[in-house]
């Protein structure tokens, strides 16, 4: 054989099995995602995983009294922050709930800081719902999910980066800070939870669930419930979204 067509022969065939690996590995993680997902915590159920949970995820973590296993839960979703040191803080706040890197370890290597998660424990004005005691056990390990995805995105920031997101926060770009968290949330499995803690906010806010749910936000900062499932059904790992939402929702 003309020694060209033998090279050209071989670039093919090496072609062809990068691309049947790639398929391979984006399949074995679609399924591992999937594995993950799950439409509803209910608390009497997953109490018999506490001490596993515990031992597995909660390295380096000072949890919240009350929510020690909503916020297990969340954290299962995210092995990066395995060994990561995370500290959940309950105090009277003006925020409902945020997170950040303490400010003491903003020097340090990112997997060797400590990460805030504040919780806010009285709301003084309306929208009771935001308080964290308010919630119903799959939200709370909902919104914990969105606050702990934020620290997954700290993990790849320098100190100069973690200071220019502080500066977003006070500009429209938080706009897309926040809705890139409900996304690494939504793409880390724990999107339903997300949309029930929307679900919730917004039935408060609208009266309805119909109209919750098809509020679209007007451009918020937060995606609107519909929003979150169309993500969600953009994944692939959620299954069927419309047999899931329930209450004669329609996507």
């Amino acid at each position: 054989m003309i020694p060209q067509f033998n090279n050209l022969r071989n670039v093919f065939s090496r072609n062809k099995q990068f691309r049947l690996i790639v398929c391979v590995v984006v399949l074995f993680s679609a399924n591992l995602s999937a594995q993950n997902v799950t439409r509803e915590f209910i608390q009497s159920e997953e109490e018999a995983n506490y001490e596993a949970l515990l031992a597995e995820f909660g390295n380096k973590k000072e949890l919240p009294e009350g929510y020690e296993l909503q916020a297990l839960l969340a954290l299962s979703f995210y092995p990066e922050l395995k060994d990561v040191k995370v500290k959940f803080v309950q105090n009277d706040v003006d925020i409902a709930i945020s997170s950040r890197p303490h400010w003491t370890s903003l020097l340090n290597h990112a997997k060797r800081r400590t990460y805030l998660v504040v919780i806010d424990t009285e709301r003084d004005g309306p929208r009771p719902s935001l308080i964290l005691k308010n919630q119903t056990f799959n939200t709370q390990v909902g919104i914990l999910g969105h606050e702990l995805a934020h620290t997954l995105y700290y993990l790849d920031r320098s100190f100069f980066g973690i200071v220019g997101d502080a500066f977003c926060q006070l500009s429209s770009c938080r706009i897309d800070f926040e809705r890139e968290t409900d996304e690494r949330l939504i793409r880390y499995g724990l999107g339903w939870q997300r949309f029930d803690h929307s679900m919730l906010l917004r039935i408060e806010q609208h009266g309805d669930k119909e109209a919750a749910f098809n509020a679209r936000g007007g451009g918020g900062a937060y995606m609107s419930p519909r929003e979150l499932l169309e993500v969600m059904e953009s994944t692939g790992i959620y299954g069927d979204i419309q047999s899931q939402i329930g209450d004669g929702l329609s996507l």
